[in-house]
């Protein structure tokens, strides 16, 4: 039973996913490749806390954070250079133990495998350069839709939450001044919540 789990092909195992949404750049396979998810994992556990088991196997108490593990029920295999852990039920390959033993979110696979590089002396490939003016081409795309859904929040908060309390003064001077006042500052404040919306779509 716990062959199907690790499967040395990743595609066709049911607990180790493709990685959707996310392009399978080279530092993930870069990092499979060069680190054995055995050296993470001993890293993680902590030097001894590993032991031998039969048919090339390891076992540990696992070492992810969100896991208090009681029982060694982490088991690394050497064969297929990935890991199950079935207390938790996760498990996959360096990268996927990269990932939930720092934090990382399932589209940050990379960054996850970027640090495990990092950390074990490998260079992080590089992308190339049609990469970055792609990119370059979208940003400024970004910044048009951007500055667009600023300009559209700002006046539907200054129509319905500021224009009435400025509509109340009666000395125009004085309404004018606080209506540029106020202005910018429900500008800015729509300048922020249309980047916090998209921070929390990243």
């Amino acid at each position: 039973m716990e062959a199907e789990y690790h499967n040395p092909n990743p595609t066709k195992t049911p607990n180790t996913r493709r990685y959707r949404g996310v392009s399978y750049p080279r530092p993930i396979t870069t990092a499979k490749e060069l680190v054995r998810t055995i050296d993470l994992a001993e890293r993680l556990c902590g030097p001894g806390s590993l032991r031998r088991a039969p048919q090339k196997r390891w076992r540990a108490r696992c070492p992810l954070p969100d896991h208090p593990d009681k029982s060694p029920s982490f088991v690394v295999y050497l064969d297929t250079n990935s890991w199950h852990c079935f207390g938790c039920g996760r498990g996959g390959d360096v990268v996927d133990l990269a990932r939930h033993a720092f934090g990382y979110r399932p589209d940050e696979m990379a960054m996850a495998a970027a640090e495990v590089l990092a950390m074990y002396g490998h260079e992080v490939p590089k992308r190339p350069d049609s990469w970055f003016r792609k990119q370059d081409r979208q940003r400024k795309t970004r910044d048009l839709l951007r500055e667009a859904k600023v300009e559209a929040l700002t006046r539907r908060m200054w129509r319905y939450l500021v224009e009435p309390i400025v509509a109340g003064i009666e000395d125009d001077e004085e309404r004018l001044e606080e209506a540029e006042r106020l202005w910018a500052a429900t500008q800015i404040r729509a300048r922020e919540m249309v980047l916090e919306r998209e921070d929390g779509k990243a």
